[in-house]
């Protein structure tokens, strides 16, 4: 059956600028029309943003998937590994496995199970969205003046590890060594970060990040649904 709708629910303004900038036109090209949101947090005051609580992201997946019950619609979110909730389903099991590719393998599948949608294909990025940036630094350098001799060093920092393998840790996730070498990054984040991700390009972000790229492939093939 073909489909025309994907809703993107993303965690945060610099996932959707990214969504917006790169995947919408992207998926144009296959006649898909792409519809980003951030997820809701708080209905009452309308606040959106976050994924603190993992029954605010379910209530307001289910409540998207009941509004668009058209069976071409399609769904799927772009949240990040790096401080997702302990109630997220999954979370025990995903625990026990030492690579963050099986780790995020289980909670997506967990969350799969959870939303019980077939329409629905869930995407945890490892392990947030700044992973992208690692893919070109010089990108997000050219955004920010003056900060040649930081991203220098940023760049011998990682020079050994794969974007996806920068871990989850509070001093060494991807965002938190940005800010460690170029602070004034997180009041800039949303303004470069997005922007640099687009700049790179999508069969770069595709080349280097083998789970995204995976992620990518199956919305191509989503709307081959037995």
């Amino acid at each position: 059956m073909a489909w025309s709708r994907l809703y993107i629910t993303v965690e945060g303004q610099s996932e959707r600028k990214f969504a917006d900038d790169v995947l919408q036109p992207y998926f144009a090209s296959f006649s898909i029309e792409v519809k980003t949101r951030v997820v809701l947090t708080n209905r009452k005051l309308g606040k959106r943003g976050g994924i603190l609580d993992f029954e605010k992201i379910r209530n307001d997946l289910l409540r998207l998937m009941h509004e668009d019950y058209k069976p071409e619609a399609r769904f799927t979110t772009m949240i990040d590994l790096y401080a997702l909730p302990h109630e997220f389903p999954g979370w025990e099991d995903a625990q026990k496995k030492m690579l963050p590719m099986e780790r995020v393998q289980i909670l997506e599948s967990a969350l799969k199970k959870e939303m019980g949608d077939q329409r629905f294909l869930p995407y945890i990025q490892l392990h947030e969205f700044e992973t992208l940036l690692y893919c070109d630094l010089m990108q997000l350098q050219q955004r920010i003046s003056g900060t040649e001799t930081a991203f220098a060093a940023l760049s011998k920092e990682v020079k050994h590890l794969n974007p996806e393998d920068i871990n989850e840790g509070r001093e060494t996730a991807p965002s938190k060594r940005i800010i460690k070498h170029v602070p004034i990054y997180e009041r800039l984040k949303v303004r470069v970060g997005a922007p640099a991700a687009t700049a790179i390009g999508l069969p770069i972000l595709r080349n280097k990040c083998p789970h995204f790229n995976s992620w990518i492939s199956q919305l191509e093939k989503f709307n081959l649904l037995n």
